[in-house]
């Protein structure tokens, strides 16, 4: 079994499951546990700054944590901690117009594997993966959940062929969400009267 995420600071909306949760990791977080081998796309990896993204590429506001660049002929789609620090990238990758084939599939495979390491799950183009581990809410159970995942997606349309990638980290957000906690949680406890 995976071992168990530390909990209790940072309250995240997790979107995937609509409830809060609690979670903590703790200070300098960098994940030692992975659904993948690589964490990043083309360059840009989960837990960058949004200035070393500026760095490399003009990027776009679309909302408060929702950024769109584009860099190497891919389309990126960043989500972003109130820290800035990505949490959640998007990537589409525009192939050209042909028919996807199983020699196709198999070179793709091939190359998503070697960078990714092998998916938990494939079929007909979809490939995912996955890490599973204990999360606690606060004064609740600890359950497992899926706090990192990745996704790549062949798919042809009238516009050609495109390879989509999607990656999220929850525990990025977690932690970014506990750093800005800390302080004001802290002063509420010293004004406790009662």
């Amino acid at each position: 079994m995976p071992r168990a995420i530390s909990v209790a600071l940072a309250i995240a909306l997790i979107a995937t499951i609509g409830t809060s949760v609690t979670a903590s990791v703790p200070e300098g977080f960098t994940p030692t546990r992975s659904a993948t081998k690589a964490r990043d796309i083309a360059g840009f990896a989960l837990g960058m700054h949004i200035r070393d993204v500026e760095s490399q590429a003009v990027t776009k506001r679309i909302a408060w944590d929702d950024y769109q660049t584009s860099k190497g002929g891919i389309d990126y789609d960043l989500g972003l901690t109130r820290l800035g620090h990505i949490y959640r990238m998007s990537s589409t990758q525009h192939l050209g117009n042909f028919a996807i084939d199983d020699e196709f599939l198999r070179a793709l495979s091939a190359k998503l594997t070697a960078k990714y390491g092998p998916p938990v799950e494939t079929t007909a183009g979809l490939f995912r993966w996955s890490l599973i581990e204990p999360v606690k809410r606060t004064g609740g159970d600890t359950l497992p959940y899926e706090t990192n995942r990745a996704y790549a997606n062949v798919e042809g349309g009238p516009d050609g062929v495109t390879l989509k990638i999607d990656m999220i980290d929850y525990r990025i957000i977690w932690h970014d969400d506990a750093m800005l906690n800390r302080a004001p949680r802290d002063e509420a406890g010293r004004k406790l009267n009662f």
